[in-house]
């Protein structure tokens, strides 16, 4: 049987429009600890003086707090919207990060970096296997002997449920998010959702912005192998960020701490 990956197609995740950063920014504003993350990682992230990458760093919810904490934070994104909106809330913090436009497959600085983090389960935003690991190899060559990489996965029934109409004031303007419609590609082990984002002015209908959000679907020993495939060592998984906690199928996120 011959299987279509579809890997010529990123994930339209993968690129924010200005809508859909402003909802992310509205839902997940900087310094927004979820599910204790911020604290995980502060904590994990104790003693490290060199310097740190976040790739898809999106409007800073997770950097600016790092920064505020003392760590050497660099980010970068797909997303000019949504990279525009972590300069403004980093010089609303008074902190300074270097942020560029950037993609996780590609970005490689050999040997740069002591710790890199991805959050919030963005890893999943990335077409296929190949893809991914792919992504993961080009962190491991950017992390200095030793380093060590920490990523969210979220379990895949997290992302199955429609959900109900999300809305949000901005000023006098209210954007609204709705999840249209939820298939699970069991081949290609991902959920494809289409997303409408909505922007109301003056109780009129301004703009919609439609999105196709693809997010794949691993499992805990699955995605083990596939750091290892990448070139990682010792690898550990905590349970919604609890390092004495059982790592379950009930967890609601599961944390990889990899090291070079």
């Amino acid at each position: 049987m011959t299987i279509t990956d579809g890997s010529e197609t990123l994930s339209a995740d993968w690129h924010y429009g200005e809508l859909s950063a402003r909802v992310y920014e509205l839902d997940k504003p900087a310094g927004r600890s979820l599910g204790g993350d911020v604290e995980f990682l502060l904590r994990r992230l104790e003693g490290v003086t060199g310097p740190v990458l976040e790739p898809a760093v999106g409007t800073g919810r997770m950097l600016v707090p790092l920064v505020e904490n003392g760590l050497n934070v660099t980010g970068y994104d797909t997303s000019e919207h949504m990279l525009r909106i972590c300069r403004e809330n980093l010089a609303a913090a008074g902190l300074e990060a270097e942020v560029f436009l950037g993609d996780m497959t590609t970005y490689a600085d050999p040997g740069a970096y002591e710790a890199i983090v991805v959050p919030v389960g963005s890893i999943v935003l990335l077409p296929d296997r190949e893809a991914t690991v792919q992504a993961l190899t080009r962190m491991h060559e950017s992390l200095a002997p030793d380093g060590r990489l920490f990523i969210d996965l979220p379990p895949w029934r997290h992302f199955t449920d429609p959900g109900e109409l999300r809305h949000w004031w901005d000023g006098p303007e209210l954007l609204t998010l709705q999840v249209m419609k939820v298939e699970i590609d069991d081949v290609r082990q991902r959920v494809v959702r289409w997303l409408r984002y909505e922007l109301w002015r003056d109780g009129r209908l301004v703009e919609t912005q439609t999105q196709h959000s693809a997010l794949m679907c691993f499992g805990v020993q699955e995605f083990g192998a596939m750091l290892r495939e990448a070139g990682f060592g010792d690898v550990e998984v905590y349970g919604d960020r609890d390092e004495t906690a059982e790592v379950t199928g009930r967890s609601g996120v599961w944390t990889f701490e990899a090291v070079r």
